[in-house]
């Protein structure tokens, strides 16, 4: 079932500019989904590169811009901030995850030794982590202009 575009003053006249039908079957994921979607891609890549060697490397750089640039553009339109501020706090529990399973054999205490490779995992890390960030806010804004400017959209409602 389609509707019918939208026609002037007191539903009259010719149509006012283009008009798509759009379904509104499927809206996108929820932020719930976005941060799985995200926390799944860093968790994926760093497992690999923990597997592999010592630390967080180019898998996990890879796999986290992917997973946030994804749950960025595929996330539901209410939970774009959401997306933007996700990556910082997700690459803090992955880089903490990463620190917790390499173990250096040090006398430290374990809290200290977490500090250590926080601060080491953000300062090594800090591109990985803006690139993350500026893409899913890149992304965020991007579908928040083009959401603006869609001039004659139809929705269907949900049946």
């Amino acid at each position: 079932m389609t509707i019918p575009p939208p026609r002037g003053r007191g539903g009259s006249g010719p149509p006012q500019g283009p008009t798509a039908v759009v379904s509104a079957g499927w809206r996108g994921l929820p932020v719930s989904g976005a941060i799985a979607l995200a926390l799944g891609a860093g968790i994926g890549g760093g497992a690999i590169d923990v597997l592999t060697g010592q630390g967080l490397r180019a898998t996990f750089a890879i796999a986290f811009v992917v997973g946030c640039a994804l749950a960025a553009a595929l996330v539901r339109r209410e939970g774009l901030l959401a997306a933007v501020i996700m990556p910082p706090l997700i690459y803090v529990a992955v880089a903490l995850g990463a620190a917790a399973v390499q173990s250096d054999g040090s006398t430290n205490s374990w809290l200290l030794r977490q500090v250590f490779e926080l601060m080491t995992a953000l300062i090594l890390g800090a591109p990985v982590l803006l690139t993350a960030t500026a893409v899913a806010a890149c992304i965020a804004l991007l579908r928040i202009v083009a959401a603006r400017f869609a001039v004659g959209v139809v929705h269907l409602p949900r049946q």
